[in-house]
């Protein structure tokens, strides 16, 4: 992987009071085309690779195979989940799968998901440990050490029509605090009907953590811990959901706390992104009952404990940093 100098990149005063009222913030034509054209090439790798990787899923596939009579006993060979267990658990629920509207003349696409995409795609890596986000999300935290803590690619290729039930990200997390934020980087258009992310503004302070879902049904994960989500999709309005269109260049940043979910896809272009999370790195390891498993889990760690460098990086402030820029940025901090 090649490396280079970090350097210092903030927000202006209206980004960051935005994300810390709403709990997201669209940052407008932040990655240049060059950039743009970096995380295309990793997406690439990462889909040569996709079938290979232990996080693997073609979330469709196994939608599909969950609201069948009898579950599917191949988990794609991923380790992250038994699908066969998953399967039999959402029909029990009969809770129904999120599914929107196709498009006359545009045939059914997949969903794919993949997790841990920078330690097989140098430049993803080389971008998330050592371009702008890791001091971005110092500025937004107010924190003076920041970790990466890991990455998705999600996929919803034209008329992958599932939808992504509204969740926290950090009930999906091992960690013992929310202090972190999610940047979410489009490589394609996203506009209505074609998988926008749509947030509640507000949410991250609702003081509340809530259970982890599957995604594609609201159906919490078989033993997770927290409260139940309250059931957004019956009801957007009331809660003032908050769908944003993107372009290629423009990035999406949320907290760990804030309340979002996904349209399908039901356009007839695919829509690419990857989700880079960032955290406080004064938060330790904490195993959360139900939170799909993480590479940690093959190692012998325990509640309480620092975060492994070699899956979680320390990747800022820059080793060479001594001009009084952290000290400013700890004074802010999102409630």
């Amino acid at each position: 992987m090649q490396t280079k100098k970090a350097v210092i990149n903030t927000l202006n005063d209206e980004y960051r009071s935005t994300f810390e009222e709403m709990g997201f913030v669209k940052l407008k034509g932040l990655l240049s085309q060059e950039e743009v054209s970096i995380l295309r090439a990793a997406m690439g790798l990462a889909l040569e690779t996709f079938n290979q990787s232990p996080n693997s899923y073609n979330v469709t596939a196994a939608a599909d195979s969950f609201w069948k009579e009898e579950a599917a006993n191949d988990d794609q060979g991923s380790s992250q989940h038994d699908l066969a267990t998953l399967g039999t658990a959402v029909r029990n629920s009969r809770l129904p799968r999120l599914i929107d509207e196709p498009t006359d003349g545009v045939p059914r696409g997949n969903f794919l998901l993949d997790t841990g995409i920078w330690r097989r795609a140098p430049q993803l890596a080389t971008f998330a440990l050592f371009g702008k986000l890791p001091s971005l999300t110092a500025d937004l935290l107010g924190a003076s050490r920041i970790r990466y803590y890991d990455d998705q690619m999600f996929i919803k290729e034209a008329g992958a029509i599932d939808r992504v039930a509204f969740h926290q990200d950090v009930p999906y997390f091992h960690l013992d605090g929310a202090s972190g934020c999610v940047f979410w980087i489009p490589l394609d258009s996203v506009k209505a009907g074609g998988g926008r992310i749509g947030y509640i503004p507000g949410s991250h302070r609702w003081k509340q953590t809530f259970k982890p879902n599957i995604f594609v049904s609201e159906m919490p994960f078989p033993g997770a811990e927290g409260i139940d989500m309250p059931r957004i999709e019956a009801d957007p309005e009331s809660y003032n959901v908050q769908y944003v269109d993107a372009e290629p260049g423009d990035v999406l940043v949320h907290h760990f706390l804030t309340v979002h979910g996904s349209e399908g896809n039901s356009r007839g272009a695919r829509r690419r992104a990857f989700s880079l999370r960032y955290c406080d790195a004064e938060l330790r390891y904490r195993h959360r009952v139900g939170a799909p498993a993480q590479p940690l889990h093959k190692q012998d760690v325990k509640d309480g404990d620092v975060l492994d460098d070699r899956f979680h990086p320390l990747v800022w402030p820059p080793a060479n940093d001594n001009d009084g820029h952290l000290a400013a940025l700890a004074r802010r901090r999102v409630a």
